[in-house]
């Protein structure tokens, strides 16, 4: 349309809805380099290069002069527009069957009938050898667009770049579309139907009085039945994200050293060499290069600016760098200054990437509002922990381990009647258990070899500390002293007084029994059934749209210095972010206010933090149907009041079965 414009108005008009469209949801606000989606496949010059470039077939499309109605543009925005001479006439029943049919649809042959099997449609990706390529795994979604006004036709256009697939169906004769419209929708999903200029009553109209001439569900379908939701298009799912790249020059591996900073960001340690993708032109055609780390996805945030993406010694004129497609994406030429002349290497970008850390992830997130991050108790708490492990993996497997148990036998209210007499003293300071009591304690599939292995890595990772328990000749106080710490003489840790190592200082009597003390923050985080935000996570990083994900431990949001939420753990994929509350109970709370409350703040933090998503978590088989009622009450709530909502999914069962389900 950018090439050569008919000046018919509904086209005009069209074409303005859908820039403005593109402006508002491009991810990318800068003018220059939002992905242009149109019907004619240009050869001017352009931020991106044209399909038509690098096509390997000739091109075929609906001839300019017949698109003179919306029926004709519905079909023409599958296969696109070219400039060709056809005599004949199409009605609007055939139109609109070829809509809902987009590429299986004949009526392109027909339109062409001398163009010869080579001949692909101008808007395919075949034609230039392309594949669309889609990070993270998301369920198919299938939409129908009704109307015949610009602004439908602009919304169908967006759509498209979106949803696996999409069809606008104008008014008219819809018969013959309605066997074919149905075929789209994947087994257990829904067709989505919408309109821009029509009331969702209308809408309901159009689609119900497809699905009955259908002729599939029933001579009087069952409403249940019915394949097909409609939506508001407010309330639109645009999550999506695809791209579309040249066959030969996607996914080719490449090793770059880097190093791990200690956030858990990554850099480059060399910059990646400039490379000419094949079948393209340095100087006439331009791209994009997208580097994506297997073990360490970037969710798409509008927020994670150049100056987030690239190490501090680079200039951040050099060239355009986005977070994009689960990695980083940079524009394939340099933006600055670039000499007459100058040689391959030296019009090529060749940026040095960072890959930030969950925690510079969620501070970039807050940065564009008047939010504060900081970690609160229980995530220092997990920090410690996870650092003397080795990792979080190490963490949460261990919550999820039999040894998580052992562990309990800990705390101070723990029953321990069913361990060896002596093998366990309940200390001012804590309780310290001896082998014979970490023995002593039956899990299922756990070894007594198994299990002093265990306690041997424990103690190496400070996890555990072994020693004595000595008393002392002066006061009547006996503490656990570590390994570290024992000789002949020692000195009592609450008077001061000197002591020798001698049969009457040792519990129990006779030899001295080596025991076992706890870390303290390890100790804290039992006490606090940390192992459920630790086992929402484990269970999370399973799914296969969560492959592979970022995770961060608990940390609080402020405003103006106040703390107005805690989130239990943040989790970025490569499609996303998402953040979590994690409870032993059902519940968000016991009262129906303080419930409202907690679900307000939870969908805030959410928002604050630019998350798509928020995941509630717990132990119990199920969520408390109060607590769902207030999460579903604040959806509503804030739809109503035209503000922005995260999706919502429910974990629950996480000591004994997990299930994911959405709210």
């Amino acid at each position: 349309m950018r090439k050569q414009r008919w000046r018919a108005p509904v086209v005009v008009e069209a074409e303005a809805a859908a820039t403005a469209l593109r402006t508002r949801l491009a991810a990318n606000e800068q003018e220059d380099h939002v992905h242009v989606h149109g019907l004619f496949d240009t050869e001017e010059d352009q931020a991106l290069t044209p399909l038509a470039a690098v096509a390997t077939a000739s091109l075929i499309g609906v001839p300019q002069s017949l698109v003179t109605s919306p029926a004709a543009l519905a079909y023409a925005m599958h296969v696109g527009v070219e400039q060709s001479s056809y005599e004949g006439i199409v009605e609007s029943r055939q139109w609109l069957e070829a809509a809902a049919r987009g590429d299986e649809s004949p009526l392109l042959n027909d339109l062409h009938p001398t163009a010869g099997g080579e001949a692909l449609p101008v808007m395919t990706h075949r034609a230039a050898l392309c594949i669309p390529v889609r990070r993270g795994y998301r369920q198919a979604q299938t939409t129908v667009v009704f109307g015949d006004r610009p602004e439908d036709f602009a919304l169908a256009q967006v759509l498209r770049q979106l949803h696996d697939y999409v069809a606008w169906l104008p008014s008219g004769d819809t018969s013959l579309a309605s066997f074919w419209l149905f075929n789209w929708i994947p087994r257990g999903a829904k067709l989505t139907a919408t309109s821009a200029s029509l009331s969702s009553e209308e809408v309901r109209g159009s689609i119900d009085r497809i699905w009955d001439e259908h002729g599939v569900g029933g001579i009087e379908p069952v409403e249940r039945d019915r394949p097909y939701t409609v939506v508001d298009p407010v309330d639109l799912e645009l999550q999506g994200r695809s791209m579309v790249v040249l066959q030969t020059a996607w996914d080719q591996p490449r090793s770059l050293p880097a190093s791990v900073v200690s956030d858990g960001s990554l850099e480059t340690a060399l910059a990646l060499a400039g490379e000419v993708p094949p079948g393209l032109d340095a100087v006439r055609h331009r791209w994009q290069v997208s580097l994506i780390c297997a073990e360490h996805p970037l969710p798409p945030l509008p927020e994670l600016t150049t100056s987030a993406l690239i190490t501090a010694d680079q200039s951040p004129w050099q060239t355009f760098v986005r977070a994009a497609d689960g990695g980083i994406t940079y524009w394939s030429h340099r933006f600055d200054f670039v000499s007459s002349g100058a040689s391959l290497a030296g019009t090529l970008a060749a940026p040095k990437l960072a890959w930030p850390g969950i925690r510079k992830i969620l501070q970039q997130a807050t940065e564009a509002s008047t939010t504060q991050l900081r970690p609160s108790a229980a995530g220092k708490r997990a920090a410690i922990a996870e650092r003397l492990l080795g990792s979080r993996k190490a963490l949460e497997d261990l919550a999820a381990g039999p040894g998580w148990q052992v562990l309990r036998l800990y705390l101070p209210e723990t029953s321990r009647t069913d361990l060896p007499v002596h093998s366990w003293w309940p200390l001012k300071s804590a309780v310290v258990l001896s082998w014979e009591a970490i023995a002593a304690h039956e899990q299922p599939g756990w070894d007594a070899a198994a299990r002093r292995a265990q306690a041997d890595e424990w103690t190496t990772q400070g996890v555990l500390r072994r020693g004595l328990v000595l008393g002392c000749a002066h006061c009547p106080i006996y503490d656990f002293y570590p390994l570290a710490e024992i000789s002949q003489q020692y000195r009592c840790r609450r008077c001061g007084g000197d002591n020798d190592l001698v049969q009457g200082r040792w519990k129990p009597f006779g030899e001295p029994r080596w025991f076992y003390d706890i870390h303290p923050a390890v100790l804290e985080l039992v006490a606090n059934d940390g192992d459920v935000p630790l086992l929402a996570t484990r269970y999370l990083k399973s799914q296969p749209w969560a492959r592979p994900a970022l995770v961060g431990e608990e940390f609080e949001l402020l405003r103006n210095g106040n703390p107005f939420v805690e989130i239990d753990f943040a989790l970025a994929t490569s499609g996303e972010l998402w953040v979590g509350e994690a409870k032993k109970t059902g519940s968000l709370a016991d009262s129906p206010r303080t419930r409202k409350r907690e679900a307000a703040k939870l969908i805030d933090g959410c928002l604050a933090l630019r998350a798509g998503g928020l995941i509630l978590a717990t132990a119990q088989p199920a969520w408390a149907n109060v607590t769902v009622d207030a999460l579903r009450e604040e959806v509503r709530g804030c739809r109503i009041a035209g503000r922005p909502v995260p999706q919502i999914r429910l974990l629950t069962g996480l000591r004994s079965e997990p299930k994911l389900a959405w709210l």
